[in-house]
């Protein structure tokens, strides 16, 4: 056992340890082509600026003077003279980096892999089957116009009911008549909007959604009460005076459609159109229609300009009215009895053409 020494008497503890081959710093290495002198400064480019390099060391040991002039940096002494990268290579460098794009995945409709029946179709629809199921010579039409409210509570005034979107208002709900007139300049924008439509589907094949367009000038004289009897409407061409059609029309069916903040409400109806002999009773009004139609996929656009009369003596009342007509109704109701998903499809066709014509027009001028 080594004996023992006091802790003030011992050797500082890195005596025992190995001497480094270099200092405590180590010096900095320096880094260079492996064609080049390291003595040489990393920013000679050319053999004159080397050899004025050299004469300057070898003036400075000698104490004299030289030709050597330091390098001018390249913003002074003009553009750069390194080679611009092709654009080729920036593309090729652009698409190569381009930050990845997320893969668009199709969505499966709900978490059950499946979509709900939309319920405003659904009502549509059940009304329509529940209304016109066993008829014939069935007429399904959209009106815009406004839902008013009853006569006995005063002037006639637009309902308003607690809903911040479109609402079917219930059967037994009161209601006033339905006004279904536009103003003028709600007319002309409707008819810009429907022309721009048919012009810009001009090259569109039908089943690709051409829109095609129509003008018809009739007058309307109808006989009868009317009501759920039905009035007798004979329709006569206003050029030649010929008998176009005698039908007798009768309602069936409403369905009433509040739209808060847009400029009109609308109304689905249900209405048999048939055939009827020439009646020999005189006119209780006629009505001068100036009509274009749009006709598209599954349904019509009927936008008229209506000259109203009571009697031959009275003045006559302009109107404007816009309809929208189902084109083939016994197909629809033959996909409703099958419960196909082609009758929602037809139907919501139908829909979303009323709701675009709602949403592009503005309420009418006060």
């Amino acid at each position: 056992m080594p004996p023992y020494v006091p802790y003030h008497d011992r050797p500082p503890f890195y005596t025992s340890l190995p001497t480094p081959p270099y200092p405590r710093d180590p010096p900095t290495p320096r880094y260079a082509s492996p064609d080049l002198d390291p003595t040489i400064p990393i920013n000679m480019s050319s053999e004159s600026e080397q050899d004025n390099y050299e004469d300057h060391r070898v003036a400075s040991r000698n104490g004299g003077s030289s030709s050597y002039a330091p390098r001018v940096r390249e913003d002074d002494s003009g553009p750069s003279k390194k080679r611009a990268r092709p654009e080729e290579y920036q593309e090729d460098y652009a698409q190569q980096y381009a930050p990845p794009q997320p893969e668009y995945v199709r969505l499966t409709g709900s978490i059950f892999n499946i979509s709900p029946r939309n319920p405003f179709t659904s009502v549509v629809g059940d009304f329509i089957m529940a209304s016109a199921t066993g008829l014939e010579n069935v007429e399904i039409e959209i009106k815009l116009g406004i839902l008013t409210l009853p006569d006995h509570q005063g002037p006639s005034r637009r309902i308003r009911l607690p809903t911040q979107s479109e609402m079917i208002v219930p059967p037994d709900y009161p209601l006033g008549p339905f006004q279904a007139t536009m103003h003028p300049q709600q007319h002309k924008t409707l008819n810009n909007l429907l022309n721009q439509a048919a012009q810009s589907s001009v090259n569109l094949s039908p089943e690709q959604g051409r829109v095609h367009f129509s003008r018809s000038k009739l007058t309307d004289s109808f006989h009868g009460a009317g009501g759920r009897n039905g009035k007798v409407r004979v329709s006569r061409s206003r050029e030649t005076g010929e008998v176009v059609e005698v039908v007798k029309k009768r309602r069936v069916a409403d369905l009433n459609v509040y739209c808060p903040g847009a400029a009109f409400d609308w109304r689905i109806s249900v209405n048999v159109e048939e055939p009827y002999e020439m009646p020999e009773t005189p006119p209780n009004m006629t009505r001068d229609k100036d009509r274009a139609s749009y006709r598209h996929q599954v349904c019509q656009v009927d936008l008229t300009h209506v000259m109203s009369r009571e009697n031959p003596q009275s003045r006559p009342v302009s109107s404007f009215e816009l309809e929208i007509e189902v084109r083939d109704v016994p197909s629809l109701l033959a996909e409703g009895a099958a419960g196909s998903d082609r009758f929602d499809e037809i139907l919501q066709n139908v829909l979303d053409t009323a709701r675009m014509l709602i949403k592009n027009c503005d309420p009418a001028p006060q």
